[in-house]
């Protein structure tokens, strides 16, 4: 006969449950009943009965409320009258059951409950929705809603989209005429909106006032002071003044302003009065017996256009280094035509078209590295007279305008790639010496800037003279001559059919380490001592070189140099050669300096190449 005890084993037994499941089920269940209710929040007109205690132990808000000597911790009412009460509803039932579905019509009224009522949880939440459903149809209110209420994330994508859409919203967006003052003020004081002209900002400060002329004319002079009236042109100028003729309460002020006057009264250009180009220092034509009778032509090439032009010449010196930093061109080091070395530091401003010197780097250099990196610009490595390389590294204060050293380099080292990734300074292959001999180093050197220290990690090959461009979370190494096979550091460089030009391009991540999940196409063609930038979302390859060994008894190096410009954008599968080639030279050149940089468009140069007449600021006229 079966005994009790077998039948006992027979039963399956759940897990208990944890008590704030009965805890949660009990306050649900007697919400749902409305007993034991002991506050209401009233909203729109609606009660809705819950628990303080509730209220209270997962908000910060009502426990505030309700543990101090409020209306609300006396009569148990919460007045809620400028939320809808559908949001009330939904926060309810997030309280209790911590489910919430937030839909588009009720996302943003969400969030700002959310804000508002410190839920901290629900606020992400709904934060990351608006996020994703981020459009050109609602980026002006999701600013809005970011600025209001210190959403750095909403706040800084939406941001973006109102930068480079700014014109088609002003004009033709009915959420611009609904921005709150002080919203409309911080987007109109944005140095990044692409507008090309100040002109737009001005309609679109008059188009929000005059949709509510009698409500919002009092705003006009605190929005047109944010109006950089001083970059507006001649042409520009007489349309505002014959609009503001008409308006008896407002008043112009004149002012004649120099170069420097213009822009220190504008606060600066706008992001959109710039052309994004490429800049090219030191670039000479290598034909002919002297090197001594040649120009050092500096050019810009708009890839946009695929034109070049002509900036004016710094000096005559090759092997220099350049970077950019806004709109200003820095080009350090160099050598000079009678062979000595330069330690010279020269800034260049498009605005004043003319280049000025700034103080000395603390030794000379050619063939280093000149990075920019937290308006500090890095000069490492290179080398001097009598091929001594350098392992010395300095930094330049742009605002204070000095120069101070950093960390040595791990090694000497020069005709290394270099670029700059999250406050990271990467320095890729080069070439360095050991006791008398030359080799090409097979490591990546990482400068923290921070922490004022040196790293390395090692390359699968040694290589220099190489090309890097910081983009999309690593660095793209670009050409160069390289070994394929690794050999001892102290081999003599370059000796016969150890380095070659290659056609290889990888990619390092933020480590120094090579991704090959990252696919990157060969060169079209074998190239070394190139210049390699990113231009918005490409790489460009201008002009390079190949040195191979000639076949002939001699046994001599022979030197082929390329004046081709290519480019290629990451997930493309080839490089695209541009019809357009480097100018000044019908055959070729390598290892000079280039960047990217910010050139004004020209209608802007126009207006501060002479001392004029400018409109400074429109006054409202007290009645």
């Amino acid at each position: 006969m079966e005994s009790l005890f077998d039948r006992d084993l027979d039963v399956i037994y759940e897990d208990p449950k944890p008590l704030d499941h009965y805890i949660r089920e009990g306050l649900i269940q007697l919400h749902q009943e409305k007993r034991l209710c002991d506050t209401t929040i009233v909203a729109g007109g609606e009660q809705f009965p819950c628990h303080r205690m509730l209220l209270a132990a997962i908000n910060p808000y009502f426990r505030a409320m309700f543990s101090n000597v409020f209306r609300e911790s006396q009569d148990g009412e919460v007045l809620l009258q400028d939320m809808d009460p559908s949001i009330v509803q939904a926060l309810l039932q997030y309280f209790y059951t911590e489910e919430i579905s937030v839909v588009p019509e009720m996302a943003q009224d969400l969030f700002v409950a959310a804000s508002r009522l410190q839920i901290i949880t629900l606020l992400e939440s709904c934060s990351r929705y608006l996020l994703d459903h981020l459009s050109l149809d609602n980026c002006l209110r999701l600013y809005e809603l970011g600025y209001a209420h210190s959403d750095p994330a909403l706040f800084q994508e939406a941001k973006s989209l109102v930068n480079l859409h700014f014109k088609r919203l002003s004009q033709e967006d009915q959420s611009f005429l609904d921005l709150n003052p002080s919203t409309l003020a911080s987007i109109i004081s944005l140095d990044s909106l692409a507008v090309s002209s100040e002109l737009v900002v001005y309609r679109a400060v008059w188009r929000w006032v005059m949709a509510q002329s009698t409500i919002r004319f009092p705003f006009l002079g605190q929005l047109l002071s944010c109006v950089r009236l001083p970059l507006l042109t001649q042409e520009e100028l007489r349309q505002v003044q014959c609009e503001m003729t008409r308006c008896k309460d407002l008043r112009l002020r004149w002012r004649r302003l120099n170069r420097q006057q213009r822009l220190q009264e504008s606060g600066g250009l706008r992001r959109g009065m710039y052309t994004p180009c490429i800049v090219c220092v030191d670039l000479f034509n290598m034909e002919g017996p002297e090197l001594k009778t040649k120009d050092f032509q500096v050019g810009c090439y708009d890839p946009q256009t695929e034109t070049w032009e002509k900036l004016p010449l710094l000096k005559c010196l090759y092997c220099a280094r350049c970077v950019a930093v806004g709109d200003k061109l820095y080009v350090a080091g160099g050598v000079h035509t009678d062979d000595t070395y330069s330690e010279t530091l020269h800034e260049y401003s498009p605005l004043r078209g003319r280049w000025t010197q700034l103080p000395s780097m603390s030794v000379a250099r050619a063939s280093h590295g000149l990075l920019a990196c937290h308006q500090k610009l890095f000069a490492v490595g290179g080398w001097c007279k009598y091929e001594h390389y350098l392992d010395t590294a300095e930094s330049f204060d742009l605002a204070e305008r000095f120069w101070a050293p950093v960390a040595p380099m791990p090694l000497a080292l020069s005709h290394f790639a270099s670029a700059v990734l999250k406050n990271k300074l990467y320095l890729v292959g080069g070439v360095t010496d050991s006791v008398g001999s030359w080799y090409a180093s097979r490591k990546v050197l990482i400068y923290d800037v921070s922490s004022d220290l040196w790293s390395q990690v090692f390359l699968d090959n040694e290589i220099y003279w190489s090309g890097a461009v910081a983009m999309n979370n690593g660095i793209y190494v670009i050409g160069g001559y390289f070994r394929s096979r690794t050999r001892h550091h102290n081999e003599r460089w370059p000796d016969s059919g150890n380095m070659h030009c290659t056609r290889k391009c990888f990619f390092l991540g933020e480590d120094g380490k090579m991704d090959k999940s990252v696919s990157v196409p060969k060169l079209p063609i074998e190239l070394a001592g190139a210049a390699v930038v990113r231009w918005k979302h490409r790489i460009y390859v201008l002009g390079g070189e190949n040195t191979y060994l000639y076949n002939n008894l001699e046994g001599e190096n022979e030197e082929e140099y390329y004046n081709t410009v290519y480019y290629w954008e990451p997930g493309a599968t080839k490089w695209i050669r541009c019809q357009e080639r480097l100018p000044f030279t019908n055959w070729g050149l390598s290892g000079f300096g280039c960047t990217t940089m910010k050139i004004p468009k020209k209608p802007v140069l126009e207006l501060f190449r002479k001392t004029s007449v400018a409109l400074t600021a429109i006054e409202v006229v007290s009645p």
